[in-house]
């Protein structure tokens, strides 16, 4: 948490990955005409934490589940869920949705907490790390899908 607030007392990669999605979450809110390429940014930053790690992790206990998403996301969506709560408290005067922005904060930071330890005991299984729509292989085809096949 202190590494996206941008404090580095802890100098390991992951520590500066983390700030790194902090970074860019903030400039996000702040400058959202760039989204599509702090959106590229963040999804690279995703990659190289899921890279890493994946070769620091435990394996698995068999009969494991699965996770939904990567540690990669996951600190992403830590780093996100702080930029909105430090908006929310510099920006926002609506006290309700200042509460919701640093409640959020602290569920996505215990679902952290949460996965790191199972992590750390093999008992979760991890997906694999996966650019979503920023994938280099998805080209814009202008065509929408889903109704193209409803009209069919």
């Amino acid at each position: 948490m202190c590494a996206i607030q941008g404090h580095l007392d802890d100098r390991t990669e992951v520590a500066g990955w983390a700030r790194r999605l902090g970074c860019l979450y903030r400039a996000w809110i702040t400058d959202a005409a760039s989204g599509k390429q702090i959106r590229a940014e963040i999804g690279q930053v995703i990659g190289t934490i899921d890279a890493w790690i994946s070769g620091q992790l435990p394996r698995p206990v068999p009969g494991s589940p699965r996770g939904a998403d990567s540690v990669g996301g996951v600190i992403a969506r830590v780093a996100e869920a702080w930029a909105c709560a430090y908006w929310a408290l510099h920006e926002n005067d609506d006290p309700l949705q200042r509460h919701r922005a640093w409640d959020h904060l602290a569920e996505m930071r215990e679902g952290y907490a949460d996965l790191v330890r199972q992590v750390q005991h093999g008992a979760i299984i991890l997906p694999k790390s996966w650019p979503s729509i920023g994938w280099p292989g998805l080209k814009p085809s202008g065509k929408d899908l889903l109704r193209r096949r409803d009209s069919s």
